[in-house]
């Protein structure tokens, strides 16, 4: 069987690290990544690299101009303007197009548990997910005029050992903030009560059901968002945080809209967003790609990224601005 040549534009964030891992381990798959390698990598020395800057035009054209890959997965087109430099640069390059988008471009919708037909992007209430949204019917269109297979992937929050979860829009290189202040007994700020419902995946698990979509004829022109079946309410999560860390959480309460006035408009959205339950049915993806199973629940995830924050202590780097925000909401 020939081997398939993936594209991954970035590949060493926090979902996209462990999808490469797994592409890996599975084998017949040729993976080169894109990106400007300044991030922090924790890949085989072996993964090729394109290193450029995919934003600079005449760079990313000098570095693709010979190249054709059988898939692409862009993991850093957040904006219409970002998706159509990159469709232009990979036009008749690419066989099948895989965008990452979000479960922020669904709409506030009267369901509890939502699934892909019962949820309709459009989330014109955070600028995120409306980019995302916007991204999506860019590539549609796409798909209708050249041809080109596409697939949507919609990830949910996801968990990993350089992400130490929060419901917070904090940089997973500072998350870490939250995870110290459990540690020195200051208080966890809780939107509204924080008995609101969120679904957790580990990227681990994540990258099964993402890398079972690359050559599977189930995945062509199709959307599909990739969530565990774990729910839990944002209190419990700082509580099996705290567990792991083995102290007692301090929690303090703050109405959503009290703390959309502290941090401002931006990281507000996502607040707002995580107000509302936020529960999702992966059946969908678990009928394109019945290998995916979930593993690794909650709490052991939080357990690996304690670990990987003890081994590697030069990352326990603490968000000076979040951190006085949390301090001042903690005085209302």
């Amino acid at each position: 069987m020939a081997t398939t040549k993936v594209l991954m534009i970035g590949g060493t964030g926090v979902i996209s690290t462990d999808c490469v891992l797994h592409g890996l381990q599975c084998g017949g798959f040729e993976i080169h990544l894109l990106n400007r390698g300044r991030t922090p990598s924790f890949l085989p020395p072996e993964v090729q690299t394109i290193v450029c800057d995919i934003a600079n035009e005449d760079q990313a054209k000098a570095a693709l101009e010979t190249r054709e890959f059988d898939i692409v997965c862009d993991f850093i087109s957040f904006t219409p303007e970002q998706l159509a430099a990159k469709l232009a640069l990979l036009r008749g390059r690419c066989r099948h197009y895989i965008f990452i988008s979000s479960i922020m471009a669904y709409r506030p919708s009267v369901h509890v548990l939502k699934t892909e037909s019962n949820s309709r992007i459009g989330n014109a209430n955070w600028q995120y997910g409306w980019n995302k949204s916007l991204c999506e019917e860019m590539l549609r269109r796409e798909a209708a005029e050249t041809g080109m297979a596409f697939t949507i992937v919609r990830p949910g929050y996801t968990c990993s050992p350089v992400r130490f979860f929060s419901a917070w829009s904090i940089s997973h290189w500072r998350s870490w903030t939250i995870a110290a202040r459990l540690l020195q007994g200051k208080p966890i700020i809780l939107h509204d009560d924080g008995m609101q419902l969120c679904t957790v995946t580990h990227t681990t698990d994540f990258a099964k059901a993402f890398v079972g979509l690359w050559n599977n004829p189930a995945a062509v022109n199709e959307d599909f968002h990739i969530t565990s079946g774990e729910y839990l309410t944002w209190r419990r999560v700082a509580e099996i945080e705290a567990d792991v860390l083995g102290v007692k959480p301090v929690f303090h309460c703050v109405p959503s809209e009290q703390i959309c006035f502290v941090i401002g408009h931006d990281p507000g959205q996502k607040v707002i967003h995580a107000s509302g339950h936020d529960c999702y049915d992966s059946s969908k993806i678990r009928a394109a790609v019945p290998a995916f199973r979930c593993t690794t629940d909650f709490t052991t995830g939080i357990a690996l990224s304690a670990q990987f924050y003890h081994d590697n202590p030069q990352f326990q780097v603490i968000d000076e601005w979040w951190d006085s925000k949390f301090d001042e909401m903690a005085g209302m």
